[in-house]
């Protein structure tokens, strides 16, 4: 038998490596692979390299607010926000800001490539090693990466005194008001130069996001419910004091009204003298022999919040004298009256100075609560 072989169909597909290259094919195909590769390699790193740096513009923009804030620079911090607080202003200054922390971590949270918002927590550490953790939202406004409403909240109610002072800067307040003041990002202070005859002992106040707490070194800070914590009295300024309240005493007897006088030493009016046989005549005058001594102190609290909360605490009483005339004999007696400091109080000003007098208000000659004021006040006058 004869086997005949049958050639190839021309027409049928023919695969490699059933079909011979040519050598200038095989050339071809040695070097478009690795071109091809080298592109697409390319190409992923491209991308890779585009979408991290997305990715790294909100941590970018949050450090870039947390450095102007920092820095003092108002105006850029700013520039990096959604929309500026609805609260007071008066805080968002150059001079109200404070170098005593330091930005510690900035991490991404949350983000993708389609999305128009970023979280990037921030870390920050301020006074006595206060550690402060928390979110700051990032949006994608007209192409630029702004913080969202980065702003914490300082509110302040009732005070004793008519100012509030911030890291250094005074700003005068009604003492029974209740404002509330934004803060960017930053240590806060107050009352670093606190009013005289007081002292205040609290911590700085550490501000991140919307939060603040008091930088006291704990290892969760506590939050902030009431900013001011309320004065106490340094006992050591007593003799500054004293000597203003004899300025006082003697600048009432030496009026035309003498101690008839709203907000002079309570008893000694020709009314309220226990002796009702006694009568003052016309030219007598009153003459303080003994000073009384006195110390500020707080009148419900150890710690001062509030005006009301600050008096003179009688230490020794003083005596006074006048010259009486009896009734019955027509005779002279002299009467000697004891003096305290009931009833008076330290009024003070927006520079944290202050004056002695009634109710607060030393020109009250029309104060509405001035007849309660001289109510229950006796002499105790009685012949020396």
């Amino acid at each position: 038998m004869v086997v005949r072989r049958i050639p190839p169909d021309p027409r049928a597909v023919q695969h490699w490596p059933d079909v011979p290259m040519r050598t200038r094919t095989r050339r071809r195909i040695a070097i478009a692979v690795p071109l091809i590769l080298a592109l697409a390699a390319a190409g992923y790193t491209a991308r890779w390299v585009y979408t991290d740096r997305e990715a790294n513009e909100p941590v970018e923009t949050v450090r870039a607010f947390l450095e102007a804030a920092r820095s003092g620079e108002i105006e850029a911090a700013l520039a990096l926000t959604t929309h500026e607080p609805s609260t007071a202003k008066d805080l968002l200054v150059h001079e109200a800001t404070s170098t005593d922390w330091e930005i510690l971590d900035l991490d991404l949270r949350s983000w993708s490539p389609v999305a128009e918002y970023a979280d990037v927590w921030a870390t920050i550490k301020g006074p006595n090693d206060t550690e402060l953790t928390h979110p700051l939202s990032v949006e994608l406004l007209d192409g630029d990466w702004k913080v969202a409403d980065p702003f914490a909240t300082l509110t302040v109610e009732e005070l004793p005194v008519p100012y509030l002072e911030v890291n250094g800067i005074t700003l005068p307040i009604e003492t029974a008001s209740e404002t509330d003041f934004a803060l960017l990002p930053g240590v806060y202070q107050l009352y670093e130069h606190p009013p005289a005859l007081f002292e205040y002992e609290a911590a700085p106040l550490l501000a991140l996001g919307d939060r603040l707490v008091h930088a006291d070194g704990a290892e969760a800070p506590y939050l902030v419910e009431a900013a001011f914590e309320g004065f106490t009295v340094i006992e050591d300024d007593e003799a500054t004091l004293n000597e203003r309240l004899t300025a006082y005493l003697d600048e009432c007897l030496a009026g035309p009204d003498g101690p008839e006088s709203f907000g002079c030493p309570f008893g000694l009016q020709e009314y309220g003298i226990d002796d009702p046989d006694s009568t003052l005549g016309d030219g007598n005058r009153w003459e303080i022999i003994e000073y009384p001594h006195a110390a500020a102190a707080s009148v419900a609290w150890d710690t001062i919040y509030r005006p009301t909360d600050i008096g003179l605490l009688t230490r020794h009483e003083g005596r006074a004298r006048v010259t009486a005339v009896e009734a019955s004999t027509n005779e002279e007696v002299v009467l000697e009256c004891p003096i305290t400091t009931i009833g008076l109080y330290l009024v003070f000003d927006d520079t944290g100075d202050y004056r002695i007098g009634p109710n607060q208000d030393p020109n009250a000659s029309t104060d509405p609560d001035r007849t309660a004021w001289d109510d229950g006040y006796r002499s105790r006058c009685e012949p020396a």
